[in-house]
């Protein structure tokens, strides 16, 4: 070999290296990759190489494939980061906003209802000015004097229950959606009888006191008395719930300070009430024994749109104020009235149905003082007054009658149209959640 053969042969491998350090240099595609921004925001990588790609080889290394003579190209997508639902659109927006300042209140309500005020649980007796006071009193059927009777006068005029109330509120666009939920237990009221049959002396017949219900004939003034000489026993219960969901403007000047919102919305509050009149009568030794049952029910169902304003001060520890709200409510009422035995104890049950609608007027006012505790609860104590005009109640729809001319007279009692207003207020006190 020669000597310049050897040099050939020693300068060929040190320029093979320096050849192939120059191609990577410039670029030629030898089983690289490219990075390129997509239209969309996404990041499009161009694979150069072989496309016979599998995943062992991608994992190790994405950019690099088994052959660097071929020039297939392959293009990998990198998406965006999944940034939840709708990807922050005002929909997921709005939703997120919602629940970040979301306030939750519950309170105990002590209420005062508006109750019987004098009402008189039977038709006036014909010649008699008060018919609550002892008076000479018949057997309907007989005439025969049953001794001195009084008609019962029902007074009741503050019935205190107690009841629970939550609110729900959290934030839309220029203000805030408020939805209520409310409820009044059952508030039962019972007139007692006893110190009048305490009072009777069956030795002494000018004394012999008992309890009557009279009845008008054919809706004429009449002496015709229901005489119960054994008991009698008169229950009113009443109870209340109502919903509401009001839209409240955001304060003109947010921040600490007196501040004013209007707000309106829908009201929906439902008022039942049933009234049980029993009376037992022997006979007085003549006539047949029987029971008599006067029941009556009414169901007031009131709603309408609700107008109104929020008035507040507020401090950072503490706020003041107070919310009128007037709804212009409309009364879908279904009265009914039942009977059993009324006059002899062979008469039928008997049931009479009625309803009406009535414009009802309903106004109510809120006064509050609120503690901040923390950041998150704030306690607080109120007072609430609730006006609803044109509402039924079971003991003024009774239409104390007896009609004679009917195959059957107890057919007379039955239910009648009439309304009146009514009233409740009390103090409240509760918690409010806030997140």
């Amino acid at each position: 070999m020669s000597r310049t053969s050897w040099k050939v042969m020693m300068i060929t491998p040190f320029r093979l290296s320096a050849l192939l350090v120059l191609l990577y240099s410039t670029g030629l595609p030898v089983g690289i990759h490219e990075a390129a921004a997509g239209d969309d925001g996404t990041t499009e990588i161009i694979m150069h190489g072989d496309s016979d790609m599998v995943d062992e080889e991608y994992i190790e290394d994405p950019g690099l494939f088994s052959g660097i003579n071929t020039y297939s190209r392959s293009l990998v997508r990198q998406m965006p980061v999944d940034r939840g639902w709708t990807y922050d659109s005002p929909v997921d927006k709005s939703i997120k906003s919602m629940f970040h300042s979301t306030t939750l209140k519950l309170e105990y309500l002590h209420w005062s209802l508006e109750g019987p005020d004098n009402i008189l649980l039977s038709a006036p007796i014909l010649g008699v000015p008060d018919p609550t006071q002892p008076t000479p009193v018949f057997d309907r059927s007989t005439g025969i004097a049953r001794g001195d009777g009084v008609a019962l006068n029902y007074i009741d005029r503050t019935m205190e229950t107690n009841g629970m109330r939550a609110a729900l509120a959290f934030p839309v666009e220029n203000g805030s959606l408020d939805w209520n939920v409310w409820g009044i237990f059952k508030n039962e009221s019972t007139r007692p009888t006893a110190s009048i049959y305490a009072t009777r002396s069956t030795t002494i017949p000018d004394d012999d006191l008992v309890v009557v219900t009279n009845f008008d004939v054919n809706g004429d003034l009449a002496s015709n008395t229901n005489v119960y000489d054994t008991s009698y026993s008169v229950n009113l219960d009443t109870e209340m719930f109502g919903t509401g969901v009001n839209y409240i403007l955001d304060p003109y000047l947010p921040g600490e300070g007196f501040r004013m919102q209007p707000l309106f919305g829908f009201r929906f509050v439902s008022l039942r009430e049933t009234m049980n009149q029993v009376g037992v009568d022997s006979g007085g030794g003549i006539g047949t024994p029987r029971t008599t049952t006067i029941y009556s029910k009414v169901e007031n169902r009131v709603f309408g749109p609700t107008i109104g304003a929020r008035a507040e001060y507020k401090h950072s520890r503490f706020t003041i104020g107070a919310e009128p709200k007037f709804t212009f409510g409309f009364n879908r009422d279904t009265n009914q009235v039942r009977t059993d035995q009324l006059f002899e104890a062979t008469d039928p049950t008997i049931v009479s149905v009625q309803k009406n609608n009535e414009f009802s007027p309903t106004f109510q006012v809120s006064v509050y003082a609120k503690l901040n505790v923390n950041e998150h609860i704030r306690c607080f104590v109120g007072y609430d007054y609730l006006f609803i005009g044109q509402i039924s109640r079971a003991y003024d729809i009774i239409d104390y009658n007896e009609d004679r001319t009917s195959t059957n007279p107890a057919t007379g009692t039955k239910v009648r149209e009439q309304h009146s207003k009514f009233s409740a207020d009390g103090i409240t006190a509760g918690l409010e959640f806030i997140w």
